[in-house]
């Protein structure tokens, strides 16, 4: 991993020092209100070769009781780009949905020339490193290491294509691929306390590598992928 990634997860850290953790308020107030987006994702849920060392993982981290939501590992998902954000779309009427969802067909189209045509000798099942899990402000996510460059790849290919046809408003990590795992609820009681116990069980849970053979798009109708289905999937 980059030296200045690391570099980034300290001044998340000395953020929290600086100005405290963040409360989720959709999760906290309104967690199963509808919404509807549209992501390009490579995993949802992680594989399942990392279940066992992921339940691991959240067993531990559900120890900082109701302050935390911990994913379930069924709504776990590594987000290669989000194509209409579910935070712009919350109650959205049936029409509203309809006229997303109608975008899938063109977005299917796309992204399949690209992988079929630009990519096609760059894109094939490729390997991640999924790291040990690192802390917000707002959430703890898992960094991932793709080191072969295909999320990449993908992002820089596909993304000013579905913005320029589609007028879509793409957004993503220009480097950085990541799985948020934990979001907050309430605010703990004592930051340092709980930021020395969340490096402690992070120092002891990284969850390994696997493979990605597949790209899927999604719909979003639950916040954070607690709901939706898959639309279409791209084998590599």
């Amino acid at each position: 991993m980059p030296n200045n990634t690391k570099n980034n997860f300290q001044k998340n850290y000395e953020e929290i020092k600086r100005s405290g953790f963040e409360v989720d308020d959709l999760l906290r107030n309104s967690p199963d209100c509808p919404v509807y987006g549209l992501n390009i994702n490579c995993a949802w849920p992680i594989p399942e070769n990392l279940k066992k060392a992921y339940e691991e993982l959240r067993k531990e981290l559900s120890g900082f009781g109701d302050d935390v939501y911990v994913y379930p590992h069924e709504e776990t998902h590594i987000t290669i780009m989000t194509l209409v954000n579910f935070k712009n779309h919350k109650n959205p009427s049936i029409e509203e949905i309809e006229e997303i969802k109608n975008l899938t067909p063109e977005i299917t189209k796309i992204i399949s020339d690209v992988l079929h045509n630009d990519l096609k000798d760059k894109i094939k099942p490729f390997k991640i490193k999924v790291d040990s899990p690192e802390l917000a402000r707002g959430a703890a996510f898992l960094p991932i290491s793709n080191p072969t460059g295909e999320i990449f790849l993908l992002r820089n290919a596909i993304a000013p294509i579905l913005e320029n046809k589609l007028s879509l408003k793409i957004t993503y990590n220009k480097d950085f691929v990541h799985s948020t795992i934990m979001r907050f609820l309430k605010l703990p009681a004592d930051p340092e306390k709980f930021v020395n116990k969340f490096k402690a069980i992070a120092k002891n849970n990284p969850l390994g590598s696997t493979t990605i053979d597949e790209i899927i798009i999604t719909d979003e109708t639950r916040p954070y992928m607690r709901a939706g289905e898959i639309l279409h999937t791209f084998e590599l």
